[in-house]
């Protein structure tokens, strides 16, 4: 770079407090920009730079620089390193949650938290550099756009200060372990997906200088139907593997040992349109018990599991080697369908709801135990949110949090299952993607209430707090006013696949959008609670 333009991005940068360095990327190498050795002739260089634009640049006014980083110079790594794992679902693809996966990553360099902000070096879907706006793109143009930039965000003050302050890396990686294996079984994608996400943090660990005896390593999930039971199995498997190998007996502490150096902490659970209940007793038109059987056959291991041919649902949602790993998150979200608008997953089990719970679910509006995060989370409200904006969001419900020891659920097996589910305490967005749905229609309105107040909303207003079985009802009710076809299953993760079927589902981007932005704060947080 000449010596001109050098001078003059220096001077720029130490106008503004955050810069943003580089593109939106994904296969280059990850480098993060903090201090180096007063040795380093590069660095001082730099120094000699700004200390000669200092003057310059106090009376500039703020200005962002872009510019591509070529640095292959090996970095101290000082703060916590995110991992976002994103899975999907039955018969699927990494490339599926492209745009889900450009979205998050979008809003984690929008975010500013993070200064690092890139996707995994394995991550085939992060090869491509399309925003998540870009339309229609074609799935063999992903490859054309490989060896971009990655996004690298930080502050001059880190620069001139930098030992003094802690930098966040943020890595997005779309799991790839299950594409053509889905029909196998929960039990075998679990573990080659909690295989792929040790892989994966141990590749972008070694990458890293590491001048300190522990890096910190946060695991956050967003798991897409069947991909959403995946991730939980997977985090039961990691807890197994971790404490068989950890010899500091860290089996109850928030965090575990991996390879003696690295603290792994489960930090955000996410998912979306997930059947946590099984699919037995949960089809969009109710079937005879032989009829399920028969379903779940022609699907291998992984139909016996969902219909509940075996134990294996019912397990997952009871035993504590599945619920206590589980628990171990900071925040445990699960998106759910409402009103007969996901053939595949409907809401009642994406939700764990069930018509004889008795369980709360609170609006958060008056939810006690979480108000100390929620005015924490404010600045989270403020931003934009998409979906809540074009009325896609129902209604956000808390589930408290109850002790295990304390739990003795009774009832039907599905009734246990839910109860015991919603004592881990989860975070649960209904989502009504009618609008969001090309085929649909208007029909005439055949009741008292309003046509703009669903079911669901009426409960939030009339009582503030309601059951599981309140809910149930409510969502599986038509909303007066429109009738559509029930295929919001992949639309609530802006599913992109070919060119038809990416713009049929291009209805649930403004879903996809807030669910990133919603995540990323929640990720971020990870540092003021350890």
């Amino acid at each position: 770079m000449a010596p001109l333009r050098l001078a003059f991005l220096t001077a720029s940068m130490m106008s503004k407090d955050n810069v943003r360095v580089g593109n939106d990327l994904t296969s280059a190498p990850a480098v993060a920009i903090t201090p180096m050795n007063s040795s380093s002739g590069k660095v001082t260089a730099a120094n000699e730079v700004i200390a000669m634009n200092a003057s310059t640049a106090s009376k500039s006014s703020n200005t962002a620089v872009s510019t591509p980083v070529h640095s292959n110079v090996a970095q101290e790594e000082s703060g916590p390193i995110h991992f976002c794992f994103i899975v999907h679902g039955h018969q699927g693809k990494p490339t599926d949650l492209s745009y889900l996966h450009h979205a998050i990553k979008d809003k984690a360099y929008e975010h500013g938290g993070f200064a690092t902000t890139k996707s995994s070096e394995k991550c085939i879907v992060g090869r491509n550099n399309n925003s998540h706006d870009d339309d229609m793109a074609s799935d063999g143009s992903d490859s054309n756009r490989a060896n971009q930039e990655e996004i690298v965000q930080t502050s001059v003050e880190e620069i001139i200060i930098g030992e003094s302050k802690r930098s966040s890396t943020f890595i997005v990686h779309n799991a790839v372990c299950n594409e053509g294996s889905t029909h196998d079984g929960v039990e075998k994608g679990g573990e080659r997906l909690a295989n792929e996400m040790l892989e994966v943090i141990r590749d972008e660990i070694g990458q890293r200088t590491q001048t300190h005896k522990h890096q910190d390593v946060t695991i956050s999930i967003v798991g897409n139907s069947l991909g959403g039971l995946y991730g939980r199995y997977a985090v039961a498997k990691l807890d197994e593997l971790l404490f068989a190998s950890d010899e500091h007996d860290t089996k109850d502490a928030p965090h575990y040992i991996l390879d003696d150096n690295i603290r792994l902490h489960f930090n955000v659970f996410c998912s979306t349109a997930s059947p946590h209940l099984g699919c037995a007793d949960r089809t969009y038109f109710p079937i005879p018990r032989f009829a399920e059987v028969g379903i779940a056959n022609r699907m291998g291991e992984t139909g016996r599991d969902l219909f509940r041919v075996n134990d294996l649902m019912k397990t997952m949602a009871t035993s504590p080697k599945y619920t206590r790993p589980l628990a171990l998150f900071r925040k445990r979200i699960a998106y759910a369908n409402a009103y007969g608008t996901d053939f595949v997953v409907p809401g009642s089990t994406a939700a764990f709801l069930d018509g004889s719970s008795d369980s709360l679910h609170y609006f958060d509006a008056d939810f006690e135990s979480i108000k100390e995060e929620t005015q924490s989370q404010q600045q989270a409200a403020d931003r934009v949110c998409p979906a809540t904006e074009q009325g896609l969001f129902v209604a956000t419900c808390y589930t408290p949090r109850q002790s295990m020891t304390d739990l003795e659920p009774s009832g039907s097996e599905l009734e246990v299952m839910s109860k015991t589910l919603d004592s881990l305490g989860w975070t649960k967005v209904f989502v009504d993607l009618r609008k969001g749905i090309p085929i649909s229609a208007k029909v005439p309105i055949v009741s008292n209430s309003s046509p703009d107040t669903c079911p669901v909303r009426r409960l939030s207003i009339n009582r503030k707090v309601a059951t599981s079985k309140d809910l149930c009802s409510a969502i599986s009710s038509g909303r007066g006013g429109r009738v559509t076809v029930p295929l919001g299953h992949n639309a609530i993760i802006a599913f992109k696949r070919g060119s038809f079927r990416t713009a049929f589902n291009k209805g649930g981007r403004p879903v996809a959008d807030s669910l990133a932005t919603n995540l990323i704060e929640d990720i971020s947080m990870w540092t003021q609670n350890v």
